[in-house]
């Protein structure tokens, strides 16, 4: 789709709608057997919305899931109990995801506890309407929609949370929440990525298509550094859930936002059933010994060309490594 003006609410609402019409599936349902018996997840963004669902149904399929996030936790793990899943396999993980520090201090702990991750979802994502600074003075949307993933990822690779080489040969999985709105963006400025963002509301979803397309694009630079001869010692894989009933938006001016939440509540999809591309990529056995995926909703289909170049990939790479050196001596 083009930029148009996709980067006005109601444009992009309206494109979401046709989009739960158009995107065709293309992929079988995930059989009862693929089941994640024995295995750990991380989930980010794991409170409420497509994350909460993820963290539920990776728990029905079998998983003990680390549901992490800064807010609403308890009572996040009380309704996951409430819809049938053992309270032994959800367990809330407090990260604040705006603050770098935080999440150096959970690798750290999950370290010497001694964890080992089987899956990670990179779910979590805001729209804030105006510009926040985090902790280390980035601006927070830029921090929670792309650069704590960067450093979640590259935390727990170094401390073996997310090992490489698993002596039972099982490969663990990246999943990344993208979204198709990293084809909105007009590209990446990779001089200044730590730049003040312009926190004009109208302005709000073509950053969001940036740093989705920030997301990408260091996704398929992950798959490239984590093969070796062509076999992936971590899968990657990514995809945009569709159009869905969340409460991203609820920092919407209030005459927005209630004519957006009536379109929500009667087009949009369940998050019950918008995690199913997150699980199908967390559990397909039709994906072991694959890398650089990408579902748009359940139908295979190339990420943005910008996203999979990888001189592109190497120089977001070392850029962010730059930002994170410069808020976060060594």
């Amino acid at each position: 789709m083009a930029p148009l003006d996709q980067n006005h609410p109601i444009a992009a609402v309206l494109a979401g709608v046709v989009d739960r019409f158009r995107v065709r599936r293309k992929l079988p349902a995930l059989a009862p057997e693929e089941r994640l018996d024995g295995k750990v997840a991380l989930v980010t963004g794991g409170a409420s919305g497509l994350g909460f669902a993820t963290s539920v149904d990776l728990a029905r399929r079998g998983a003990r899931v680390l549901l992490a996030d800064c807010r609403d936790l308890d009572r996040a793990h009380r309704r996951a109990v409430s819809l049938g899943v053992p309270t032994d396999r959800i367990e809330p993980l407090h990260v604040d995801l705006a603050d770098l520090v935080s999440i150096g201090r959970v690798v750290k702990d999950l370290a010497r506890g001694g964890a080992r991750l089987d899956r990670l979802v990179l779910n979590a994502a805001i729209v804030p309407t105006r510009a926040r600074s985090t902790p280390q003075g980035l601006d927070e949307m830029f921090v929670v929609n792309y650069l704590s993933s960067f450093v979640l990822v590259t935390r727990l690779l170094d401390e073996g949370v997310l090992p490489r080489d698993r002596p039972d040969g099982d490969v663990p999985r990246v999943v990344f929440v993208a979204s198709e709105a990293h084809r909105w963006s007009e590209g990446l400025d990779l001089e200044r990525l730590d730049r003040p963002r312009d926190g004009s509301p109208r302005r709000v979803l073509a950053w969001y298509g940036t740093y989705k397309l920030m997301l990408a694009t260091f996704a398929w630079e992950l798959a490239r550094r984590l093969q070796v001869g062509g076999v992936p010692r971590v899968s990657v894989f990514a995809l945009c859930p569709g159009a869905m009933r969340t409460n991203i938006a609820r920092e919407l001016p209030a005459p927005l936002r209630a004519p957006l939440h009536a379109v929500m509540r009667l087009l949009f999809q369940d998050p019950f059933v918008a995690d199913e591309p997150v699980l199908h990529l967390a559990c397909s056995r039709a994906l072991e010994g694959h890398t650089a995926v990408y579902l748009h909703k359940m139908a295979p289909k190339d990420v943005d060309a910008r996203a999979a170049d990888a001189s592109v990939g190497r120089a977001l790479w070392e850029a962010s490594e730059t930002v994170i050196h410069a808020r976060i001596p060594p």
